[in-house]
This record gives structure tokens, sequence and C-alpha cells, in this order.
């Protein structure tokens, strides 16, 4: 079993806290920084190198690029090449699948993710991570990797929240975690190149809480 930093490890607490409390959670500098930076790099290489492309909404076979809806360019860290930073990061996600296993009983089995980054001017207008007849996406993460972002920079996450709209700024090492299927959010245009990664802990087909 992979041992975490302590402060990682209370992350992983908070994070189970909120969600099972309020479905959704952020937390401010939970990546270790030179992690983050690292990521940062990762992104804007591949982005650099034409290695992103316009990302499409719906499902495989549905899916379309409407740059008007959605104007984000992603590859998914599967299709990534091997590298100590990338391999980091799915480690500490494997610690808070786990982490949220034990608290919630969620049943998750896996975790995609892919990189995204924003241009100048593009955004995602609101939404559900949940497809709709597909339930197995479960809880989305969203690690953030934007250093020196500044207020009046935009490309906030906006959590459409029951009681209010709450604005989450990307700055590098922040971490928003929220349930798939109840949580409507959006991407706020930015003023600067906007980096994350976008992932989803989902559930086996087979497993009966989807029942």
């Amino acid at each position: 079993m992979t041992e975490f930093p302590a402060a990682l490890g209370e992350c992983f607490v908070r994070v189970s806290d909120d969600l099972a409390l309020q479905g959704w959670s952020v937390q401010a500098d939970a990546l270790p920084g030179e992690l983050a930076s690292s990521l940062a790099s990762v992104c804007r290489a591949l982005w650099c190198n034409d290695d992103l492309s316009p990302a499409a909404i719906g499902q495989a076979g549905e899916a379309l690029v409407m740059p008007a809806i959605r104007g984000d360019y992603t590859r998914w860290l599967d299709d990534c090449p091997p590298c100590a930073a990338n391999a980091a990061y799915l480690t500490i996600m494997e610690g808070l699948r786990c982490s949220l296993n034990r608290s919630l009983f969620l049943g998750l089995d896996n975790f995609e993710t892919h990189y995204a980054l924003y241009p100048p001017g593009a955004g995602y207008r609101k939404h559900l991570d949940r497809f709709k007849g597909n339930p197995l996406r479960t809880v989305s993460v969203v690690a953030y990797l934007n250093a020196d972002w500044q207020p009046g920079d935009g490309g906030e996450l906006r959590l459409h929240l029951a009681e209010r709209i709450l604005d989450v700024a990307p700055r590098s090492g922040t971490l928003a975690v929220f349930m798939s299927d109840s949580i409507l959010h959006e991407v706020l245009p930015a003023q600067r190149e906007r980096a994350s990664l976008v992932g989803w802990f989902r559930r086996r087909p087979d497993n009966p809480l989807l029942r």
C-alpha cells in the first residue's frame, strides 16, 4: 500500500467528509507544488506540439465537436507517453479512490482522466458529467495546473449548487471533486490559457449499486 504524506491523507478525509455532507469538495493546494508544475509542463508541451485534440460532447459514436458549447483541447493520460508526473498523479488518485470507497462505500472501480487546455476565450456550457443511460461515472475530479492565476483572469469552474452558485478559480494545485450525476457545472471563459486534468471515478457495469 502506498504511503502518502500526512497532508494528502488529511485532504482525502476532507474530500470524503464533504462529499458525504454536500456532494462536492474544493481543496486548495491539494497537489504538491512540484507535481502540479510538472503536470502543467506536460500539458503545455502537448499543446505546443499539437498533441491535444478538440474536445467533443456526447458519448462515443455520437460525439460532436461544438466549440461554441465546449472549447477545450484534450488528450487521455492512457494515450500520453509515460512520465513520472503522470504516474505520480495516478498514484494520488488511486489513494483518493481507496479513501472514498472506505469512507462512503461507493464501489469505485477505476479512474479515467485527460489533460484539458482551454485557449483564451474558450469555455464549457452548463452540464452534468454523467451521460444519460450510462451510470458508470460516479465522482468527478478536476486538478488545476495554472500558476500565478490572478483575479480577472477568468476561467472559473462554476458549480450550480442548490443553495448558491460557487465559482472556483483554477489555481495550480487546487482539486475540485463532486458527484457526477448531480452537480451542474460550467467553465467560464478565461483571458489566458487554462490547463487542468479532468477525470472520473467509475463503477463497474455489474456493480449492484447501479441496479
